[in-house]
């Protein structure tokens, strides 16, 4: 690890991987170096895809800044086994996370730490650092740990919505250390001119949560209507296995496309070439309907999408939701009302989405941290 960095990134997660939370991490940390922080992503080698090369890092998520990188060893049982990977993932996080403070204390001189770890945040404010955490959702774990943590004055945390705020606000001692921060996009990838693709409507993520759908097979369905004829799906995101099932499943249906997982680069081109942006998920999963924060819907508002999303609080939570058109769960008739109806929707005015980018949030967050060599650069 180097010494005398600004701020340390510590985090449970592997790098690289085909999820929105790793992406939304990377985000966070080029925008810091952008904005002038020396940065250090502590991470353990938990995955055989895991890689401490920097050049790596940039050409799987596309960015051209560096920052410092840090991989620890992780040997311990999650990963390693197929079976008990709840269990083994909840004792593996502590383990490594009590092992990897107590490393960084020892051998790096740091101003501030960021995570989203649970247990890092907890053995960090038990020692007094300064830490701030990135709350993304709730779990019985959590409200025990956040209760412990938050006593400490030098303890933040961000919560991206204002419903896990109210969530957790019993367990804030101190109501200067939290603040609500929406994720936001990545400025750099959204600045070219692409032409749109009339009636090109995309749905961007993976399919599966935790092995089960997001629903996804209802909106297949949906595009079998022929008032939707005209319309053409395209499908971005994974398992490879599970879109080979819904191609044979919807085969007959000529207007629907898939493509698998997609560099994010390319992702962002046919965001770009689209017009109609598509959310839904699961309604049994209380993350979906209530705390979610989809990095995704940044994305379609930078590349001015009309938004199509399922009725869920969460969704109703997020900025400027009194522009997307909702829909009930499993409903056709207003699935399909609100993708005819979306020709009569203005696309947002980019010095609204501008607010919602990840250069504004990283902003924010230096601002959050208040600490002395961490103040952003005047905009």
């Amino acid at each position: 690890m180097v010494k005398n960095k600004k701020l340390a990134y510590v985090t449970y997660q592997t790098f690289p991987a085909d999820t929105a939370n790793s992406l939304q991490t990377i985000s966070n940390i080029i925008e810091m170096a952008n904005q002038g922080i020396i940065v250090e992503l502590i991470f353990p080698n938990r995955d055989v895809n895991s890689t401490q090369n920097i050049e790596d890092l940039k050409k799987y998520y596309n960015f051209k800044q560096n920052f410092l990188l840090t991989r620890t060893e992780h040997n311990l049982p999650f990963g390693k086994y197929n079976f008990f990977n709840k269990f083994f993932y909840h004792i593996s996080h502590f383990l490594w996370a009590k092992s990897t403070v107590s490393n960084i204390l020892t051998n790096t001189d740091c101003e501030t730490y960021f995570t989203r770890s649970d247990w890092i945040f907890y053995f960090l404010s038990i020692k007094n650092r300064h830490v701030i955490f990135e709350c993304h959702q709730p779990s019985k774990l959590r409200n025990l740990i956040l209760k412990k943590s938050l006593r400490n004055e030098n303890s933040k945390i961000i919560f991206l919505n204002s419903s896990l705020k109210n969530k957790y606000k019993k367990s804030l001692k101190f109501e200067k250390n939290a603040i609500v921060l929406n994720n936001g996009f990545r400025d750099d990838l959204f600045m070219k001119n692409v032409k749109k693709k009339s009636n090109q409507v995309v749905f961007v993520g993976e399919l599966l949560r935790f092995g089960l759908s997001r629903n996804i097979e209802f909106i297949l369905s949906c595009f079998e209507d022929p008032r939707l004829r005209e319309f053409t799906l395209k499908i971005v995101g994974g398992p490879e296995f599970y879109v080979e099932e819904l191609r044979n499943k919807f085969k007959n249906i000529n207007n629907i496309f898939f493509f698998g997982r997609q560099s994010h680069a390319s992702t962002i081109n046919t965001l770009l070439e689209s017009e109609i942006g598509i959310l839904v998920n699961s309604n049994k999963n209380i993350h979906s309907t209530n705390y979610t924060s989809p990095l995704k819907y940044f994305e379609y508002l930078a590349a001015r999408l009309k938004i199509v999303a399922i009725d869920f609080e969460s969704h109703r939570n997020l900025p400027y939701s009194e522009n997307i058109l909702f829909f009930q769960a499993d409903n056709k008739e207003m699935f399909i009302k609100s993708i005819l109806d979306s020709y009569k929707k203005n696309f947002l005015e980019e010095k609204d989405f501008k607010t919602l980018s990840i250069s504004k949030r990283v902003n924010n967050i230096i601002r959050f941290a208040r600490l002395e060599g961490l103040e952003p650069p005047t905009l």
